[in-house]
């Protein structure tokens, strides 16, 4: 069995690699897990990231083809949190976000790693001599340190009456009238995030066996130490459906953005 964090590291050239595991999410056919985890283990420091890879995996390690769990969208985003917080989530008002470089409004699609399931295999390392900057001691305000969070939203499709219904979150399939708040689903919203919160659950054929299953995000984090030869690079995370919203009086450098990623 896997344990609940899993460090590997070695060193060549340079660059440091550390391989980790989120805390373990347990799926049933159909079964939603759309959670977020505070504090994950991650490499500390003034750092250069070099590479940052993630996937689902069970518990001996094996990667789940995605036909079986589909990786809807997996999130790592950057924090400011209170020194001495031991629990981040009872003061989250006190946190700050560090969001990328992006157009977006407020904090949508600020993250700094994660997408879909798109993202598996997809190469991400950044050549020298660049880098994403993170861990500066002058960016970080005084009173607080750098954490990360990771959002992992996942989807069971085994044994399901539709798959593709399934992942792309039809409400009919999921019977769902009202959001995670209790709050009553447009009649014209057909299938999204609204409807496949977690804990929520899309049909399963009659008859097929439950058998629930243990698994993890496994990352992989490349790093060097920071030093002044790198060039930091910047994170952009474009929405094609941006409405790119203006305010009549607003300066071209205040345009306001309507990313409808939902």
């Amino acid at each position: 069995m896997l344990l609940s964090a899993l460090t590997l590291q070695a060193n060549e050239n340079g660059v440091k690699t550390a391989i980790f595991l989120s805390p373990k999410f347990v799926l049933g056919p159909g079964k939603v897990e759309n959670k977020f985890y505070h504090n994950i283990d991650f490499p500390r420091g003034h750092i250069a990231i070099k590479e940052f890879y993630g996937e689902v995996v069970d518990d001996r390690g094996n990667p789940v083809p995605l036909r079986e769990t589909y990786l809807h969208h997996w999130v790592v985003e950057r924090d400011y949190i209170p020194k001495g917080n031991g629990n981040q989530e009872l003061h989250l008002s006190k946190n700050i976000v560090v969001r990328n470089s992006g157009v977006c409004q407020g904090n949508v699609l600020g993250q700094y790693f994660g997408f879909g399931s798109e993202t598996r295999k997809t190469k991400t390392y950044i050549p020298d001599p660049y880098g994403i900057e993170v861990g500066n001691p002058m960016e970080i305000p005084n009173g607080y340190e750098e954490r990360w969070l990771l959002n992992i939203h996942a989807i069971d499709t085994r044994g399901v009456v539709d798959r593709l219904g399934c992942t792309e979150c039809r409400c009919d399939l999921y019977n769902i009238t009202r959001d995670q708040f209790g709050r009553p689903i447009d009649p014209g919203y057909t299938g999204g995030l609204f409807c496949c919160y977690d804990q929520t659950q899309c049909r399963v054929q009659e008859g097929f066996e439950s058998i629930k299953r243990s698994l993890y995000l496994r990352y992989t984090v490349k790093w060097v130490d920071w030093e002044d030869t790198i060039v930091p690079v910047k994170i952009y995370i474009l929405d094609v459906t941006d409405t790119r919203k203006r305010a009549s009086d607003a300066a071209r450098l205040g345009a306001l953005h309507g990313c409808q990623v939902f």
